[in-house]
């Protein structure tokens, strides 16, 4: 059977062009576990509404330091890195229930979490409260929240600290804050900003970020209250990608990629030691 010539010579451009791509993808120097692999992706479940760790641009297009995280990690495993939007207060269970891979987004590695996920920490971050600009109720510690109005995201550790906090204010014989929840932490900010609340408690990062995106409207209150390490969260019979990322994750400290991506960001401050 003879083919028409320009047929033949399709042909052959089109199998040189697919040797050619096939030659340049970046091999995997980390063997993902199969089900991935077999895959070609990860899929992390993230609350984008958490600038400067995750959010959306206008283009619908998932951005920030842990989204840079995550795709550098999938890279490294010859994948690609997909993301479901997951509301927070529901990430673990829906991890558990097996809609994504893993968690990255800005979850705290706790002592209470580790009992039904594994960690690979990446960053050590600190909280800090937000005020409109001039702190006119002159907070400096979670103790002067005393009778204001505090916004916080729902389901967070950020939450508890402040009912801890509410509690000492009780003992003491202080009225108490009110706690205001939000399902997303850009909500509270943006409580914030119309008024509706007199303080915000968030990462430290992420308030100095919308500070500044807002034009100067809002202040850190005070030094900095806490640090915690944020991590990677795996299902714990899911070893094997837990290892995976533990591997990636010391290649990207060791390339210098990882402070590149922090810095890309803004969020050097929160760069692992050692």
């Amino acid at each position: 059977m003879r083919y028409p010539r320009f047929t033949v010579v399709a042909a052959l451009l089109a199998a040189l062009g697919a040797a050619t791509a096939a030659s340049a993808a970046t091999p995997a120097s980390i063997t993902p576990p199969p089900a991935i692999a077999q895959a070609g992706k990860i899929v992390f479940c993230s609350d984008i509404a958490f600038p400067p760790f995750e959010s959306y641009t206008s283009g619908n297009k998932a951005v920030g330091a842990d989204v840079d995280i995550g795709a550098a990690l999938a890279k490294l495993m010859g994948v690609k890195a997909t993301w479901r939007n997951t509301g927070f207060d529901g990430i673990i269970p829906a991890l558990q229930a097996k809609q994504c891979d893993a968690i990255i987004s800005g979850l705290y590695d706790k002592a209470s979490r580790r009992k039904v996920v594994d960690f690979v920490d990446y960053a050590l971050l600190g909280n800090s409260i937000a005020v409109a600009k001039g702190n006119s109720h002159h907070v400096k510690s979670l103790a002067d929240l005393s009778g204001l109005k505090v916004g916080v995201q729902s389901g967070t550790t950020l939450r508890l600290q402040l009912v801890a906090a509410n509690k000492k204010l009780a003992a003491s014989g202080k009225s108490q804050m009110t706690i205001q929840s939000y399902p997303k932490d850009s909500d509270a900010f943006q409580q914030l900003i119309a008024g509706n609340v007199d303080a915000y408690y968030t990462v430290t990062s992420t308030a100095a970020y919308y500070g500044k995106k807002s034009g100067g409207k809002t202040e850190l209150a005070g030094p900095q209250i806490s640090a915690l390490p944020f991590g990677i969260a795996t299902l714990k019979d899911n070893k094997a990608l837990h290892q995976a990322f533990a591997q990636g994750f010391a290649q990207l400290r060791k390339s210098g990629q990882y402070l590149a991506i922090l810095k890309r960001w803004g969020v050097t401050n929160g760069a692992l030691k050692g």
